[in-house]
């Protein structure tokens, strides 16, 4: 969410608040504020994250985040990901394919059975 609202002005997956006056921009910076996240090492945990509140009014943040995480549950991906591609499926040499015999066919058949 951070980074979608860092984004310059027309790039790919910004999120730009649309028609606020002035005092509810502000409004809304502080309540974006409002809570700084920190993460801390515990033993026999690991890394934890934790949301430390600064102000209580922070509403405005949480309606943000549950409306991002809705959305991304839905599908709507407002950064591209860097997916790695898909692997290639198995395809049978040339040696394998002369084998055409029915215990050949069984084999290939139970090999690809279980991909």
């Amino acid at each position: 969410m951070k980074q979608n609202l860092q984004q310059t002005l027309g790039a790919l997956g910004r999120m730009t608040p649309a028609q606020l006056r002035a005092q509810d921009h502000l409004s809304l910076a502080k309540h974006l504020t409002a809570e700084v996240k920190t993460e801390e090492f515990v033993a026999g945990k690991g890394t934890v994250v934790k949301w430390e509140r600064l102000r209580r009014q922070n509403h405005w943040f949480d309606a943000l985040y549950n409306a991002c995480a809705a959305a991304h549950s839905c599908g709507v991906k407002l950064v591209e990901e860097n997916l790695p591609p898909p692997k290639p499926r198995w395809q049978p040499r040339p040696e394998e394919i002369a084998q055409d015999t029915p215990y050949h066919w069984y084999r290939e058949r139970e090999r690809n059975r279980w991909r």
